[in-house]
């Protein structure tokens, strides 16, 4: 087996493994906000294997508000607006818009500044993503989990706000 192969291989046992222990998630959402994670390494360690995932994924979903059973609804035309967003969100919005790194988030993107310039670029060519943002609602507004450079970037061109696609989720916190 190639060493190509066994990657793909390697990527397709782990995500069906993640959808086996969420299976009412839909796929988008198991692929861009949970297995984007552990496939890129982010919250892995030379120790990792499949038998670990299970408690990583649900210290995930605990610290996010969530859980196995979680239900998402497809929101194909969810009104954005600055004033939907819960607070922390919202900080981080304005401050990241650009590409900024502000100094209390640590996972933001090494080529941020590369990925707001390249979204810049589509929301002016093609207008509003068709591509789903993942949201989470809570009592103090909208979480946003996926979909940084997208949103900023929409609001850059839509300062009054804007429609386009979501998955929404209501936390459990």
């Amino acid at each position: 087996m190639r060493a190509r192969e066994f990657i793909i291989e390697y990527r397709n046992r782990m995500f069906q493994y993640i959808k086996k222990l969420l299976p009412t998630w839909p796929d988008y959402v198991l692929k861009d906000l949970i297995y984007a994670n552990f496939a890129r390494g982010d919250v892995q360690n030379w120790r990792w294997s499949f038998d670990m995932i299970t408690d990583e994924i649900h210290d995930i979903l605990k610290y996010i508000g969530l859980s196995a059973d979680t239900k998402w609804e497809y929101v194909p035309n969810m009104k954005f607006t600055m004033d939907m967003w819960e607070p922390i969100t919202l900080d981080w919005l304005k401050e990241r818009a650009g590409g900024a790194r502000p100094k209390d988030i640590n996972n933001i993107p090494d080529r941020d500044a590369e990925k707001h310039e390249i979204q810049a670029k589509l929301v002016k060519q093609r207008g509003i993503s068709k591509e789903p943002v993942i949201l989470v609602k809570t009592s103090k507004g909208y979480i946003l989990r996926e979909g940084w450079h997208r949103t900023i970037q929409h609001f850059a061109k839509f300062p009054d706000g804007y429609v386009g696609p979501a998955y929404v989720a209501i936390a459990k916190i």
